[in-house]
C-alpha cells in the first residue's frame, strides 16, 4: 500500500499535466468559401481534458477537419461564446450541441442521435441545419423549438420516418422554412392531416423512400403555395395526379426517375408537364435499364402488355377537341377517348382513387407561357386503366385484327 502511495504521488503531477496538455489552436482559413477558424487532428473522447484556443474569444466561425468528437465538449462553447456557425462535418459524434447563439450548424455524415437544443422558440436564432446522415429517432427537440429554422436538411436518417409516415404535421409553427429534405428516411408514406402551413417552402425532397402512388396524395403538397422544386425520385410510384401538382404556378422544377411509370403513361405525363412549363429534372441520365425497362425522356420507363391499355386525358372546357391527346396518338390505336373535366381517375397496381383538381408542378429552365390560360389548366387528365377487361379486349382486338 505504501507503495502505491508513493507511485500516486509520483505520476499524479504527471499525468494531470499530461491531461492539461491537450490544447488545440484554430487557425483562420478559407473554408465553404468563407472564413472559418478551423481546427485540425483534435481527438476527444468525452473523457479527457481538453483546452481550445483562438486569435480571438469573438470568433465567429468555427470548423473541425479530420478530427474525431464524441460530442461537444463545453470548453468549446466556452471559449467561443459568441459563435455564429458550427461545422463538426464527418467527426464521428454521437450527439450534437446547439448552444445560445447559433445561426448554422453543419453536422452531416455523423452517428448523432441526440441534439441538444440551448435554444427557445422566442429567442432562436437557427436559420440553417444540416443533419444529414446521421442516426436520429427524433426530432421533436429541433420542431419545438428551433421555430426560425429557413433550411433543413434531415436525409439519410433511415429510421426517422416512424410508423414508416412523414407526418408533415410535425414541422408546425416552422413557417420560415425554405428548404426541407427528407430523402431516404424509410418513410412509405406522407401525411398532412392537419393541413400545417408552409407559406416559405421552395424545395422539398421526398426522394429515395418507398413510396407508392396509393400513399402520396398529392393534396399534401397544397400547403406550400411557394413550392418550386419538388423531388419524387427514385421511390415506387406508378401514376401520379399532375393535374392538381400543375395548379400550383409556382412549381418550376420536378424530379420523376428511378420510379415504375408505364412508358405510355410517362410520355403523356411528360407531356403534360412540359406544356404546364414544369421542367423534368433528371440527374441520371446515364443510368442503364433493367430487363422489361426502356430509356424515354432520360428516364426508365416499364414496357408490358399494360402499357397498351388506353390512356384518357380530358379536353379543353372551351373547345373540346383542341389540344386534346387522344388515344390513337398515345396508342397508335383507334379508341374512342373519354373526357372527364371534374375529377382526376389514378390507377395503381389495382386500386383507383378518385380526387378532385386541385396541385403544384415542377420546373427550372421552361418559362411558364402567359399561354397556359384557364381551359388548358382543367384539360390535362391522365388515365391509365389497367384492369383486367380491359387488357383482354385489347388483346382480343389485336387477335381479331392480325
Amino acid at each position: 500500500n505504501t507503495m502505491w502511495l508513493v507511485l500516486c504521488v509520483i505520476l499524479l503531477p504527471a499525468l494531470l499535466q499530461a491531461a492539461e496538455a491537450a490544447t488545440y489552436e484554430c487557425k483562420n482559413e478559407k473554408h465553404r468559401d468563407e472564413n472559418y477558424c478551423v481546427f485540425r487532428n483534435v481527438v476527444y473522447d468525452g473523457r479527457n481534458a481538453i483546452e481550445f484556443k483562438a486569435p480571438s474569444s469573438r470568433e465567429l466561425q468555427v470548423a473541425f477537419l479530420d478530427s474525431k468528437l464524441k460530442h461537444i465538449p463545453k470548453e468549446l462553447l466556452t471559449a467561443f461564446p459568441e459563435m455564429r456557425v458550427l461545422d463538426v462535418v464527418n467527426c464521428n459524434l454521437t450527439s450534437v450541441v446547439i448552444p445560445n447563439k447559433l445561426e448554422r450548424l453543419f453536422a452531416s455524415d455523423n452517428i448523432i442521435s441526440k441534439v441538444i437544443v440551448h435554444q427557445s422558440p422566442a429567442t432562436t436564432t437557427m436559420t440553417e441545419l444540416m443533419l444529414d446522415s446521421n442516426r436520429l429517432l427524433d426530432i421533436s427537440n429541433i420542431t419545438q423549438h428551433l421555430k426560425k429554422l429557413e433550411i433543413l436538411n434531415l436525409n439519410g436518417n433511415e429510421e426517422l420516418a416512424k410508423a414508416k409516415a412523414i407526418d408533415l404535421g410535425m414541422f408546425a409553427g416552422m413557417a420560415n422554412l425554405r428548404s426541407l429534405t427528407l430523402a431516404g428516411i424509410g418513410a412509405y408514406y406522407v401525411d398532412n392531416d392537419r393541413e400545417v402551413k408552409f407559406p416559405e417552402l421552395e424545395l422539398l425532397d421526398l426522394s429515395n423512400n418507398d413510396l407508392i402512388t396509393t400513399n402520396l396524395a398529392v393534396k399534401v403538397f397544397a400547403t406550400m403555395p411557394k413550392l418550386e422544386t419538388l423531388r419524387l425520385a427514385h421511390n415506387k410510384i406508378t401514376s401520379l395526379d399532375v393535374i392538381e401538382l400543375t395548379q400550383n404556378n409556382k412549381l418550376k422544377e420536378i424530379y420523376l426517375e428511378g420510379n415504375d411509370f408505364p412508358c405510355n403513361y410517362q410520355t403523356l405525363l411528360v407531356k403534360h408537364l412540359m406544356e404546364s412549363g414544369v421542367e423534368l429534372g433528371v440527374q441520371g441520365k446515364n443510368v442503364e435499364c433493367m430487363q422489361g425497362y426502356m430509356k424515354q425522356n432520360d428516364m426508365c420507363c416499364r414496357t408490358s402488355l399494360l402499357d397498351n391499355i388506353p390512356f384518357t386525358t380530358p379536353l379543353s372546357k372551351e373547345n373540346s377537341n383542341d389540344g386534346a391527346l387522344t388515344n390513337q396518338e398515345a396508342n397508335g390505336e383507334n379508341t374512342p377517348t373519354t373526357t372527364n373535366k371534374t375529377t382526376v381517375r389514378m390507377t395503381t397496381v389495382g386500386t383507383t382513387s378518385m380526387r378532385t383538381s386541385t396541385t403544384h408542378a415542377p420546373s427550372a429552365g421552361v418559362a411558364k407561357g402567359n399561354e397556359r390560360d384557364d381551359a388548358s389548366s382543367d384539360a390535362s387528365i391522365l388515365i391509365l386503366g389497367n384492369s383486367l377487361t380491359s387488357c383482354l379486349m385489347l388483346a382480343i382486338a389485336k387477335l381479331i385484327l392480325f
